[in-house]
């Protein structure tokens, strides 16, 4: 650990004092540019996932678009266009996140001296250095994060994480000293932990480990890096927001931060986005044709190893100080032709087989194909199945208990539209109904909680002007994962209204919803820990369950115990039948267009084109559900 007691307490800036507290890496000289500048290149990776080779677990195939053994190859031809004047690193959310993050935390547990295959094969790779991201400690827990720390042969950067005795978990930052022509250039990186993540993985850190805010510790530290440096470079889990809700604050940080003067260039993650890409034009400040934020450049790689983040800068050395003179942002994707690194394919080839292995182990059936195309505008089989278990699972926990005698509701989020599980199930299948990595928390909730919770939950939809004659596309906000549907109460959602007035006819029991009766609330610790800042959660959660169990391996447990399953949508909640002068349409993945083809069970929903990003449907919000 890292003493802050004097770094953190005070505004004492100088090199004296940070050089007590990290490392210098030295860095060997490179090769004149033709025009007599300096070039220096910096690469990122980001939200690896621990996906390490190009395979889909959920679907048991192979799947080109992603992979770090590809991404290395990009690495690998970035050096030798630059020889030894790079540095390497990664944004954050390593880990966690594929089966094979599963595999070595849960099913086949790490022991005491051994580390994760992403960490062997970011060894190998040479890395820098790695920010430290949320899901470095939310899902698995310090001790699996430690074994990363122990495992790595590059520092870990986290400048706002700390211990509860007022220690750096992690190195603040780092300062890279290269030597060019006899003059030596000074690059400060430093990265932030999203602070969210104390709630997210409440269960894991509270009294555990601290985290400040990104953008109040920014303001401290990066003044203070800078005044011992010649360049600032923020290498950060938080990226840039792009939507009109954006679900919480560290997504959006990376704006901030590029924006402050004493920042250089800025490479981000956790939103899972490319930058530069066209989805941020129409952003304040941001230039995606050179790639820049406030002018600064900057890059995100996207995740799962899908694009290698590339920033190069021409410095030169001018009365005492360096300074950027030009630059350049390349964003280099692997595709279907990029070819698998064979050193890394060999780091990843034990756990990867034993992990193929684990997801085809068959657990059960089912009765009615269990499809996410339209879980956002009508009940469906995923959520249908994951509360099933939930309610299952709840009843089982309750029993016997103070709260055995409230009403039960169980909430479920559709995490993608592409999941699609039919006939048996295996370990994979059930993994990509539930995509996280979640633990189960049963809440205490009144009827009013509740409906505050749902008309939350419905922000995610855009307002239908219902007098409008043109077609309207409803649009979706934010993530599906913080759109909640809820089992155990009846409701309808008015999509016509403003925020607050969405939801209406809620009832239980068949009668309307007594607004005083209080309901348990089984959901999981993402959630319960204000993930999604929905009410009545966080700080505001009254917690009467909480559990190391994954909501994932309750509903494993459910399918084995019943055997054959028929998470048969109860209907419990619906787009609330309104006339509209115009067609209401949405879009969706691709695969729906030969679902609803096929499955004639589906009401209300006719096709309209494919578009860019899947297909373009109508739904006749009268009829819209299943016969």
């Amino acid at each position: 650990m890292y003493s802050i007691k004097n770094m953190k307490k005070t505004k004492l800036i100088g090199l004296t004092i940070a050089m007590a507290f990290l490392a210098v890496t030295l860095i060997a000289s490179p090769a004149m540019a033709e025009d007599g500048d300096y070039n220096l290149r910096m690469m990122a990776t980001g939200d690896l996932h621990q996906y390490l080779v190009p395979y889909d677990y959920m679907n048991d195939e192979p799947f080109d678009a992603y992979g770090f053994s590809k991404t290395f190859t990009l690495i690998e031809e970035a050096r030798e266009e630059f020889g030894e004047n790079t540095l390497l690193f990664d944004t954050g959310d390593a880990i966690q996140g594929s089966m094979i993050g599963n595999y070595e935390a849960l099913v086949e547990p790490l022991e005491m001296f051994e580390t994760q295959a992403i960490i062997e094969a970011m060894n190998f790779a040479g890395y820098d250095a790695a920010a430290v991201g949320n899901h470095e400690l939310q899902d698995f827990g310090l001790d699996f994060f430690d074994k990363a720390l122990r495992g790595s042969e590059f520092p870990w950067l986290g400048a706002n994480f700390y211990t509860m005795e007022g220690e750096y978990y992690t190195q603040p930052f780092e300062i890279f000293e290269k030597d060019i022509d006899g003059e030596t250039v000074r690059i400060g990186v430093i990265s932030f932990v999203p602070h969210e993540t104390m709630s997210w993985g409440r269960t894991h850190l509270h009294g555990e480990v601290t985290i400040d805010d990104i953008i109040e510790s920014a303001e401290h530290y990066i003044p203070m890096l800078e005044s011992i440096t010649d360049l600032v470079v923020v290498a950060s889990h938080t990226g840039v927001g792009s939507t009109a809700r954006d679900h919480a604050d560290s997504y959006d940080a990376g704006y901030h931060l590029a924006q402050m003067d004493e920042v250089d260039a800025y490479l981000g993650g956790h939103s899972h986005s490319t930058f530069p890409s066209e989805d941020y034009a129409d952003v304040e400040n941001i230039n995606v044709e050179e790639g820049t934020i406030f002018g600064k450049p900057a890059s995100m790689p996207g995740r799962w190893g899908e694009a290698l983040s590339i920033i190069d800068l021409k410095i030169a050395h001018e009365n005492g100080e360096w300074d950027i003179v030009d630059f350049n942002v390349d964003l280099r994707e692997i595709d279907e032709d990029t070819p698998e690194h064979p050193d890394i394919v060999e780091i990843a080839s034990d756990v990867h087989d034993a992990t193929v292995e684990y997801v085809r182990t068959p657990i059960g059936s089912t009765e009615v194909p269990v499809k996410a195309y339209f879980s956002e505008v009508k009940d469906s089989a995923v959520t249908q199945v994951v509360n099933e278990a939930q309610l299952w699972f709840a009843e089982e926990q309750l029993a016997n208990t103070d709260y055995e005698d409230h009403p039960i509701v169980g909430v479920a989020a559709p995490f993608q539209t592409s999941t699609s599980v039919e006939g048996d199930i295996t370990i994979g299948d059930v993994t990509d109904i539930y995509l996280y990595d979640n633990t189960v928390y049963i809440l205490e909730m009144t009827g009013e909680g509740l409906v505050e919770f749902l008309e939350h939950s419905v922000l995610h939809f855009s307002e239908i002007d219902p007098d409008d004659p043109d077609p309207q596309v409803i649009d979706t906000l934010g993530p599906s994962f913080n759109y909640d549907v809820v089992e155990g109460i009846d409701y309808e959602i008015d999509i016509t209204q403003p925020e607050g007035e969405r939801i209406t006819n809620v009832e239980y029991n068949g009668e309307p919803l007594d607004m005083d009766q209080e309901f348990a609330v089984i959901t999981n610790d993402y959630r319960a820990g204000g993930g999604g800042d929905f009410p009545h959660t966080g700080d505001d959660a009254e917690v009467i369950f909480s559990s190391a169990d994954a909501n994932r391996d309750q509903i494993i447990h459910y399918i084995e115990e019943y055997g054959t399953i028929n998470p048969e949508p109860s209907g419990n909640w619906r787009l609330k039948p309104v006339d509209t002068a115009g067609p209401v349409q949405f879009e969706t993945h691709a695969d729906a267009v030969e679902y609803i083809e096929e499955f004639d069970r589906v009401q209300g929903i006719e096709f309209v084109e494919e578009t860019e990003d899947g297909a373009l449907f109508e739904l006749d919000l009268e009829n819209l559900g299943w016969d």
